[in-house]
Formats: C-alpha cells, sequence, structure tokens
C-alpha cells in the first residue's frame, strides 16, 4: 500500500501577507485588484471568511459584509518565491513531488517515509519548518493514494493533520458532500444530485452498473471507484516533463472594457507570451484558440486551424485578433453594442516539435535571429523587459499581481 501526503497552504495569498506584515495579522483581508467595483477577491485571510467572505466575490460586496476589510494588492513574485522554497523542502524527504498548484503539492513517501520516522514524524517536522521559515501555517492530509490524502486535508482547515485509509470509507466520511472528491466539479455535483447522490457515503453505496449506464464505462467506473476510496493515479515530479497538448496563458482584466483598442493590446501581449513559451519548450502550433469572457459569467470561445505551425506571437496575435473581432463575436454583432470584456485567453494547440515539422512556408532567418535575441534578453533581465509598443498600453500580472495558480504547475496547459 501506498503512503501519499498532501500538502495544502492556509489562505495562501492572504496568509503571505499577513507574516510579511505584523499589522495586518489577525485583521480580515482579503488580496485583490483593489476596491473599485469591479474587483474581485483572489484570496481571503481566515478573519475575512469568518465574515462570510468567499475567492470570487466582488470586493464591494465584500466590503458589505465586512466594512474594515483591508484589500491588498496581489504580488505574484512574492507567492513564487515562498511556494518554491516549500517545494525545494518537500525533495528532502522523497524526488516524488508533484506540484499540484501553487499552495498545493502531493508527496508519495511509500519508499522514504521510515528514514524520517513514519509519515506521521515527516508532516509534522514539514509544518514546523513552514511555520518556522514563514510563519504560515497548511493541512497536511496522508492517505494511500492522493484521492484520499487530498481529502483528508479537507476534512479540517486551518493547521490541521489528518489520516484516512481505505478502511475509513464510508463510515468516518459518511456525511461528507462528494463535491469535496478531486474532480468532482459543480455540474457534475449537480448531475450527482439528481441521482440522489449527495455525499460521499451515497456514492459509496450506489450500484456500479447505474454510474456506468449514466455516465458511460470510463467516467461511470472511476466515479464508482472513487465511491471506495480507490485511485491509482501517480504521484509525477514536478520535474517530470509531460508531452504538452497545447500552451495558452489567460488574464482577468481589472476592469471590464469596450475598447477594442485595448483587447487588441491585451490579446498582443498574451500572445506574445504564448510564442516565447512555445519556443522555449521548441513547440509550435496550427491551431489558434481565444477565449473571451463577459459579465454574469458568459464566455465565447472559437478557434481556428492554419495551414502553417506558429511559435511567433505577432503572428499568433494576428490570427486571435481575427477570431476575436470576427462577426460572430459578442465583440463585433451588427446592430448591437459591443459587450463590456473581462477575461481574455489565447492558446496554441496541435503541437509538434521543431525538430519533427517542416513549415510549408520557407524559414524567415532574420525573423528567427530577431526573436532569439528578444526571448535571450528578456530571459536574462525579465519577461518583457523588451516589448512592442503596442503592448506598453495595457498592465499584465506584473503590476496587478494577479495570476491563476494554474500558471505555476510545471505540466500546465
Amino acid at each position: 500500500m501506498r503512503t501519499i501526503l498532501h500538502l495544502d497552504m492556509n489562505s495562501f495569498f492572504a496568509s503571505v501577507e499577513q507574516a510579511a506584515n505584523p499589522a495586518l495579522q489577525g485583521k480580515p483581508v482579503v488580496v485583490g485588484g483593489g476596491i473599485e467595483k469591479s474587483s474581485v477577491v483572489a484570496a481571503a485571510s481566515y478573519e475575512a471568511k469568518a465574515y462570510g467572505i468567499k475567492n470570487g466575490m466582488p470586493t464591494w460586496e465584500a466590503k458589505k459584509l465586512c466594512p474594515n476589510l483591508i484589500v491588498v494588492t496581489g504580488d505574484m513574485a512574492k507567492y513564487l518565491h515562498t511556494s518554491k522554497e516549500i517545494t525545494q523542502m518537500l525533495t528532502r524527504y522523497t524526488d516524488l513531488v508533484e506540484v499540484f498548484s501553487i499552495d498545493e503539492a502531493f508527496l508519495d513517501i511509500t519508499h522514504t517515509k521510515e528514514r524520517f520516522g513514519g509519515e506521521i514524524a515527516i508532516a509534522k517536522e514539514i509544518k514546523k519548518w513552514i511555520w518556522e521559515r514563514f510563519h504560515l501555517t497548511c493541512n497536511i492530509g496522508i492517505g494511500p493514494n492522493k484521492l484520499l490524502a487530498k481529502l483528508a486535508g479537507e476534512l479540517k482547515k486551518p493547521d490541521a493533520l489528518i489520516i484516512l485509509r481505505p478502511e475509513d470509507i464510508p463510515h468516518k466520511i459518511e456525511k461528507v458532500e462528494v463535491s469535496k472528491l478531486c474532480g468532482i466539479g459543480p455540474k457534475l455535483e449537480q448531475y450527482l444530485k439528481e441521482m440522489g447522490i449527495r455525499t460521499i457515503g451515497d456514492l459509496h453505496r450506489f450500484p456500479r452498473e447505474k454510474l456506468v449506464k449514466r455516465f458511460g464505462m470510463v467516467c461511470g467506473e472511476r466515479l464508482f471507484l472513487m465511491g471506495q476510496g480507490k485511485d491509482s493515479s501517480p504521484v509525477l515530479p514536478y520535474y517530470h516533463e509531460t508531452e504538452a497538448k497545447s500552451m495558452g496563458h489567460s488574464y482577468t482584466l481589472p476592469k471590464f472594457t469596450c475598447d477594442p483598442e485595448e483587447v487588441k493590446s491585451y490579446l498582443l501581449r498574451l500572445a506574445e507570451q504564448v510564442g516565447r513559451r512555445l519556443r522555449k519548450e521548441q513547440y509550435r502550433g496550427n491551431i489558434i484558440h481565444v477565449s473571451l469572457g463577459f459579465g454574469n459569467f458568459k464566455f465565447w470561445r472559437k478557434q481556428k486551424k492554419i495551414e502553417d505551425y506558429l511559435d511567433d506571437g505577432y503572428e499568433i496575435y494576428q490570427v486571435t485578433e481575427k477570431l476575436a473581432f470576427s462577426s460572430s463575436s459578442p465583440l463585433s454583432l451588427k446592430g448591437k453594442p459591443p459587450e463590456a470584456i473581462r477575461f481574455l485567453g489565447v492558446s496554441v494547440s496541435g503541437l509538434v516539435h521543431h525538430l519533427d515539422q517542416i513549415s510549408l512556408i520557407p524559414e524567415n532567418e532574420t525573423k528567427k535571429k530577431v526573436l532569439k535575441a528578444l526571448d535571450e534578453i528578456n530571459n536574462r533581465y525579465g519577461e518583457f523587459t523588451i516589448e512592442r509598443a503596442a503592448i506598453m498600453k495595457v498592465i499584465l500580472p506584473r503590476k496587478t499581481g494577479m495570476v491563476s495558480p494554474r500558471s505555476y504547475r510545471l505540466a500546465s496547459k
């Protein structure tokens, strides 16, 4: 039987800010982009959560719940530095450390735990080190697989250490909501509720054949095994390189905008980021995707497959710009004013390695040299040390500090 640890930092962004500034300790704090009407809560301290404040809530609504709420602008560089130090520390105990997000990680200590006195001793040592080094707390769940280890860490917050074993299914977690299981999102949860499955106990007792009939063999079988507390997925080391299927970047704007030039500037910068990442990983792609987010959680997406394979951000931008402002886009519907936009995403799929791909168009050696020089300068002095003039109109995460935790995952999109 395996022994898996799941580490989950408590209210990570907000806790880092409180630890860095004693004046914030013990006070209701949220990390966000400001206090303007359109900004949202990216992270809330436990003191803020006590007022009913949740991640994703509009800042103005949070201020209503807690008039003395302190809003701090996020500092992603600080969060990344802290996260990377913690990840490095975890490798003392095993090479099998999977970075699940910026504030979560899995460790497979099956073959190393006895060197350090067992799983409980390791968990306590990790918690002690994080507290002494950063004055931060975390939850650690221990289980025979990733599913139960993560669930254990969800059962009690903050600063808990909990073990779940197969024999604990279902009596110890009989009444825990099924949504607490990793992999069951809001839509799947709703489908399960319609079938009378609301808790892990319900899922544990539900017939396998009915799950397979409703969700198909693959998903139905997976749900059945989850109800039994079974999960064979491996812990993938953070240095493990998986074959990429797509690469992309997205961004939530500080406020809604209808300005087409501003939208184009954001699209250009995102496309440049994607291009740099493609070149770094030595990929090119020929399917370009653009995603637009509007009010009321409305999203619009479109993609286009092109003849040649691209890794140049500007060429990627040219395709995304045409897609974003095509006749079917909410930004350019005839007879209607353009909808205000809040979210933008650019990604490239249909990836091939440079060495495997033969371009339909002869290589432009001058362009290759320019891109290589730009990459070398930006690698040495920081992202976008040199950038196109059009990008200067917009401010992205280095100013607002807002980056999705997925941006840190080494096997991310």
